[in-house]
């Protein structure tokens, strides 16, 4: 499932649907100044009260009834077998009227969820499909099983993008007729892009957001992917089925323009730079407060927080945490046991009578590699997943401080009946006032939290928002500050309920040693304001809230029209305005950048193939726009290209393990991710000193290709072989077989009827080899590049 589109990239941590998703990481908290109580301006429009009408909701989980099917279960797989003929060879494992593999579930139950099981051999593969038995629209299927054990030639597609796009859009207007195609609108450059590998199978990805009304709803989107073949694989349409308001406003578009503007603000922040998802470094930036990004409601001009409620007449303000008695303490320096662990949890958090400590692992810390973590689970003995997932506690603990990272008395927050689950109350206890919760509050952060009273501010966003649904209990945050100034990306929660106890505790924490230095801000906060008045535009759309499980509450889905701040171009929206410098930053990047194109290709010989390892995003221009395509290479260059011919992401393999020096290669070279890939590969062995900063000699790119194409044993017959005996400089290779096996395949070629074993190699020459090995798919006994994962 796609994420929801971000109107700001400093849009809350707090919001709970970003806060689950790996997007969530590059979003800034967009939290106050430096100064420990700052008040914001808070605008709003009057309307009046005959004007206002309540946004439309689904509050509860309807089950599915039978007798208001309006599209069979026979048409549904008639359907499905029309739109993907490959399930006509596929078995129904099982149909049933509603959808119970979700949590929470989908609010939309009427729909036919149809298993499928499809044998290859002796081996079996699944495949789900979701149809609406309403009005027959397709709403989620994939078909990825085709292709498991085939090495076939995908290279080149049998359809272009721009093909395949028309495809999509013919697909969809039969899988889901409802969809008018004037409400399709192209998401153009979605932040991730899982496309097209250079090896292996060519899929286009398409994302669409779904008008509502002829507005945008940023929770409305589709997304739909097509192979090479030019044949839909994969099929995801939101189905949730909500009822959207009126699409016409009461509030007209210069009072929330006017509501928008007044109320803007901006504060500074450390904001984390990011690579591969992680934190890599640091600037100090200017960034909105968190009532600037607040969407005015079109029927009442009222501001909505990110959770869809009012916004509080007061000011959110940052106020000191005050220091309790007892305060964290490191445990120490050595390990501590998963018992141990256990009871420092037991002695803070509520865990409900019965449950005992079942489950228990000791991992790498994400996005902290080297820092172990115990992951612990407490439950009733209770296995197995389906409706009602089995009543389970659990924790993440530094393994070393017992620092808790984490806390849930309710990891499955959902019972059969879709409904939260509540925690008992406790025989005879009493329930405590507000005053006595937040004192209770605040003598837990100070003992978990390492300094809480010096490194967190608290955030009062007011009396609505720390209640709880129902009554049941209040909510806390807590923002941390690195020398006086709120850092980005960083919130601390935590939830009691009326009687005092701890239900969770969270925080998305980023390690900030990596700010090496106090950079002083040389733009001004009037500057500021000026550079984001024209970053922004105020739209009028759907927003859409709830649905989500956030702090062990269930917040209910909800739309409403709203105006909202939003980017005047897309790539507004991963930016962030450096105080020092005055130019925006890209605070999150695709680590694969394609389609650039290079100033200095063109004429060249190797022109097209530079082009195409240029589209795949497989070589880069440099910052002039240069790709220097005679550039010589190094062996860690070379296998830098293979692993994103391989795999684009390659580089988030690593995430979340501990950094180890591998095949020689260190891991601060830059070229370690590619190291790590090519051994977990199988192209290079984990014993090898690997000399990756070292030119790439045409030698050792035939030892190379021979091990990435799974020839090795194979060339070893090959040393004495006639093809390699041919050059006049044979004497002067050492591995004759190896440089046979390339010769044999088309890689590589005599030179005056040499073959130079010592000759350094380019970019141009490397970028031919590559494109000739994509065009070896499906003439090879392996398929190349898919390498041994383990």
């Amino acid at each position: 499932m796609k994420s929801n589109n971000t109107t700001f990239i400093q849009q809350k941590t707090r919001t709970a649907l970003v806060a689950t998703v790996a997007l969530s990481l590059l979003l800034p908290a967009g939290l106050a100044g430096a100064a420990s109580s700052v008040t914001v301006n808070s605008s709003a429009v009057n309307v009046s009260a005959s004007a206002v009408s309540e946004p439309a909701t689904n509050t509860e989980v309807v089950a599915a009834d039978p007798s208001k099917v309006k599209f069979s279960k026979e048409a549904a797989i008639a359907k499905l077998k029309e739109l993907f003929p490959i399930l006509k060879e596929a078995n129904i494992s099982s149909t049933e009227l509603g959808s119970t593999n979700r949590y929470p579930p989908s609010p939309n139950q009427m729909v036919w969820t149809i298993q499928w099981h499809y044998q290859i051999g002796n081996s079996g593969f699944g495949s789900s499909s979701e149809m609406d038995a309403l009005n027959g629209d397709l709403l989620n299927t994939s078909i990825y099983f085709s292709n498991q054990f085939d090495n076939e030639s995908y290279y080149p597609p049998k359809v272009t993008e721009a093909q395949a796009l028309e495809k999509a859009r013919a697909f969809i207007a039969k899988a889901a007729a409802s969809i008018k195609s004037s409400d399709l609108k192209l998401q153009e450059s979605p932040i991730y892009d899982y496309g097209n590998a250079l090896f292996g199978p060519i899929r286009y990805n398409f994302s669409f957001n779904l008008l509502k009304n002829g507005l945008p709803s940023a929770g409305d989107y589709l997304n739909i992917t097509v192979d090479g073949n030019g044949e839909v694989v994969s099929f995801n349409k939101s189905s949730e089925n909500l009822v959207y308001p009126s699409a016409v406003p009461k509030v007209t578009q210069a009072q929330a323009e006017k509501s928008i503007r007044d109320s803007f603000d901006v504060g500074l922040y450390y904001n984390p730079i990011y690579k591969n998802g992680v934190p890599d470094s640091w600037i100090l930036s200017w960034s909105p407060l968190e009532q600037s990004l607040y969407a005015v409601d079109a029927a009442t001009g009222k501001k909505l927080t990110d959770d869809g409620l009012t916004a509080s007449s007061s000011p959110v303000t940052y106020t000191a945490v005050p220091q309790a008695k007892e305060v964290f303490k490191s445990q120490g320096s050595s390990e501590l046991t998963a018992e141990q662990a256990a009871k420092l949890v037991e002695k803070v958090g509520y865990i409900p009578a019965g449950r005992k400590l079942t489950n228990k692992w000791l991992n790498d810390s994400y996005p902290s590699p080297g820092r172990k973590v115990w992951r612990l689970n407490w439950d009733e003995g209770q296995r197995g997943f389906g409706p009602g997932f089995p009543s389970q506690s659990s924790a993440e603990i530094d393994a070393v401080s017992g620092e808790i990272i984490s806390f849930q008395t309710e990891e499955y927050n959902f019972s059969e009946d879709g409904k939260p689950k509540t925690p008992a109350a406790p025989a005879g206890a009493k329930k405590l006032t507000a005053a006595e919760v937040a004192q209770k509050a605040n003598t837990l952060i100070n003992a978990l939290y390492p300094q809480a009273s010096s490194t967190l501010k608290q955030i009062e966003y007011g009396t609505e928002w720390s209640t709880l649904p129902d009554g049941a209990g209040y909510r806390y945050q807590y923002i941390p500050q690195h020398n006086g100034i709120p850092v980005s990306g960083s919130t601390i929660s935590l939830n009691l309920d009326v009687y005092g106890r701890l239900l969770t505790y969270y925080g998305n924490r980023l390690n900030t040693d990596k700010i090496t230095q106090e950079p002083v801000a040389k733009i001004t906060k009037q500057d500021a304001l000026e550079k984001y008045a024209k970053q922004y535009k105020v739209e009028l759309q759907y927003k859409r809230t709830g649905g989500y499980v956030f702090n062990n509450t269930y917040a209910e889905p909800k739309v409403t029209l709203v105006y909202a701040l939003v980017p005047t171009e897309e790539k507004n929206s991963s930016q962030a305005l450096n105080a020092v410098t005055g130019q925006w930053t890209t605070i999150f990047t695709n680590p694969v950048k394609k389609g650039a194109e290079a100033s200095d290709i063109k004429g060249h010989a190797a022109e097209q193939q530079l082009a195409e390892l240029l589209k795949y995003g497989v070589l880069e221009v440099d910052e002039n726009g240069k790709l220097n395509p005679d550039q010589e290479i190094t062996a860690g260059d070379l296998i830098s290209y293979l692993a994103k011919a391989t795999q684009p992401y390659y580089t988030n393999y690593n995430n979340g393990s501990e950094r180890k020096a591998v095949a020689g290669t260190s891991v601060d070279s830059p070229y370690y991710d590619a190291v790590s890939f090519a051994v977990q590969s199988g192209w290079i062995s984990k014993d090898t000193a690997f000399q990756a900063e070292k030119k790439l000699t045409r030698e050792q790119l035939a030892v190379l290709l021979t091990s990435f194409v799974k020839y090795s044993k194979i060339s070893a017959y090959l040393d004495k072989d006639a093809a390699v005996e041919q050059f006049s400089d044979a004497s002067a290779i050492v591995n004759k077989g190896a440089v046979a096996l390339t010769v044999k395949l088309g890689l590589l070629k005599d030179d005056g009827g040499k073959f130079n074993p010592g000759q350094n190699v380019t970019k141009a020459q490397i970028a031919t080899i590559i494109v000739k090995l994509v065009e070896l798919q499906g003439k090879t006994d392996q398929a190349i590049g898919s390498g041994n994962r383990y």
